[in-house]
């Protein structure tokens, strides 16, 4: 019951996880926008007539380019903020990646624990849930290759 509980929590945590990761990568690419568009900005005030010229020419373009660095401000807090929760839904998976663990050796009977063959056993299980996983991760291979990626950490954290 509490292995069903911790299963479904984990599974909310990595949709969870995806989901932010998806808005990470759109922050990321809106955040790159805005630098290369303040570079277009900074290199047009960069003119060679500049010197010769009293007047500001590109008031229109300074005007903007403060405004991106504003934007750009703004948007790599938001970044930070993400990236916070991430390490925060990271954790969260480790921990009950450990606590299925735990649960799944507390809960065996007490007559396996004393057989010799217990290790042999327990490898052999242990490479059985394995390869179910990885049959599961093909299916996710095409449709959701994040998905895919945070199930085989999730495998390697538990070997």
């Amino acid at each position: 019951m509490i292995n069903d509980f911790l299963r479904k929590y984990q599974e909310e945590l990595i949709s969870d996880k995806i989901q932010l990761k998806e808005d990470m990568d759109l922050l990321e690419t809106k955040i790159n926008e805005e630098n290369k568009f303040l570079i277009l900005l900074e290199e047009s005030n960069e003119s060679y007539f500049k010197e010769f010229t009293p007047r500001d020419i590109n008031a229109k373009n300074n005007e903007k380019a403060e405004e991106v660095r504003l934007t750009l401000q703004d948007l790599n807090s938001k970044m930070d903020t993400l990236n916070q929760k991430m390490k925060f839904y990271d954790g969260r998976l480790v921990e009950i990646n450990a606590l299925l663990n735990n649960t799944a050796v507390v809960n065996r009977p007490a007559a396996e624990n004393n057989n010799t063959n217990f290790v042999a056993d327990n490898v052999s299980n242990s490479l059985d849930v394995i390869k179910n996983s990885l049959e599961s991760i093909k299916d996710y291979v095409v449709l959701d290759p994040y998905r895919a990626k945070v199930e085989l950490e999730n495998i390697i954290s538990s070997i």
